[in-house]
């Protein structure tokens, strides 16, 4: 075993142009019925595509999409339209209703408005001055769960739940004002008076 070899040595000029003739030795021997492989060419980068390109290209596939589910979109915007009128037609067309019956000599009158609540009950939307409800502790935004032991899902059945009743009758009425349920003891007054 010989130590190692330096450039400066003397012999690399020998040794290389020995490695030189052998390898073109090899290659002569060698046989050429393999093409040799086309190197492959390199992939340029995806340029990255803007929102507004992205957008269009979305538009393009999905157009009859987009405008099936505009028409369906439309039609029921127009449908909840018609049918709000209808029931505004058949209800006189107010949004709130008045806890009173029709004005007479002896109408029983608690004076608040009150709308459907989401959470069930009537929500007290509006508290009239000077009203027994004023005087009892009423307020808006509280919601009318009971009248005495009716019951309240709907304005329609506070309404005839009052309309029952005569001006001067006590009345109990049980209120959520908050995460808080309390009792209110209200006097009915006479509309006429009130």
């Amino acid at each position: 075993m010989s130590g190692p070899r330096h450039l400066w040595s003397g012999d690399w000029e020998d040794e290389s142009s020995a490695r030189a003739a052998e390898l073109a030795a090899q290659r002569a021997h060698a046989p050429h019925d393999e093409p040799e492989p086309e190197p492959t060419p390199a992939r340029e980068p995806r340029r990255r595509r803007t929102l507004r390109e992205r957008l269009a290209a979305f538009r393009r596939r999905h157009a009859r999409r987009l405008r099936v589910a505009l028409l369906v979109a439309i039609l029921t915007v127009l449908g909840v339209g018609a049918a709000y009128a209808v029931a505004s037609a058949f209800t006189g067309g107010t949004s709130s209703r008045q806890l009173t019956a029709a004005p007479g000599p002896q109408a029983p009158w608690l004076g608040v408005e009150m709308v459907t609540s989401p959470t069930g009950g009537v929500m007290v939307a509006n508290v009239a001055p000077k009203s027994p409800a004023e005087a009892a502790g009423i307020k808006p935004g509280d919601v009318i769960t009971q009248i005495d032991t009716e019951p309240i899902v709907a304005p329609a059945i506070a309404t005839a739940a009052i309309d029952g009743l005569q001006p001067g009758d006590q009345v109990d009425i049980q209120l959520q004002r908050g995460s808080g349920t309390y009792t209110a003891h209200v006097t009915l007054a006479n509309r006429r008076n009130g």
